[in-house]
């Protein structure tokens, strides 16, 4: 039996969940390319500077292009997306059809059993909103579905991409019967020949600052 690691299960549903917000169901128009159901959590948070009050050591932080990462970090290319990564970083999903309008690649880190942290592309060949849009969708579905803590959501001028938007959370994941919190961060882009890309990274909050996924992150670009 395959067994799945919990963390790499959820950003995966995750992923799949930003692609399936790309396309606004027909009962809910988008106005301005963005959700028109807002909830009140929602618009409390909308503006959070994402300091929190907890003691998170991952806290929400800003993201900026990381051009000089670790000389001992290597170059990881999943999908339409390379970033830099430390060393135990693998592949372990990508789609059967890379011509899909929808398709996502999948990276864990450590053991099949142990695998803690992943990271995430998925590619929206033609997307039914702005990249703000779907960061949006994207935290209101994971309000809805699982529930989110310490998010911040900013706009972001990136290399390489017409739009962008940063948006990290909080979210409590299941591991051996106890609820460990782990640290989502994603950049949804905007591409020049008409696509959309959403980049994710997951981990428990200890580990995601272990790993520095947040400078990870800040390292990704188009192409190989």
């Amino acid at each position: 039996m395959r067994h799945v690691h919990p963390g790499l299960a959820v950003l995966t549903v995750a992923c799949c969940a930003v692609l399936v917000a790309c396309s606004p169901p027909a009962e809910q128009p988008v106005d301005g390319g963005t959700s028109a159901v807002r909830t009140p959590q929602a618009e409390a948070t909308a503006s959070d500077d994402g300091d929190g009050d907890g003691d998170d050591p991952a806290g929400a932080q800003a993201l900026e292009p990381l051009t000089a990462p670790p000389a001992t970090w290597s170059g990881l290319t999943l999908g339409p997306v390379t970033l830099d990564v430390p060393d135990g970083f693998t592949q372990v999903d990508e789609p059967q059809d890379t011509t899909a309008r929808l398709t996502t690649w999948v990276a864990r880190y450590g053991d099949q059993d142990g695998a803690r942290a992943a990271i995430s592309v998925a590619r929206d060949l033609d997307p039914q909103r702005d990249a703000s849009g779907t960061a949006d969708a994207a935290l209101q579905a994971e309000r809805a579905q699982r529930g989110v803590d310490d998010d911040a959501s900013s706009a972001l001028t990136w290399p390489g991409a017409d739009a962008a938007h940063h948006l990290t959370y909080l979210q409590d994941v299941a591991v051996g019967g106890t609820r460990v919190s782990h640290r989502a961060e994603w950049v949804y882009a905007d591409l020049p020949d008409g696509t959309q890309v959403a980049v994710g990274v997951l981990a428990p909050v200890d580990l995601f600052d272990e790993l520095a996924l947040h400078d990870v992150l800040a390292t990704w670009r188009t192409g190989p």
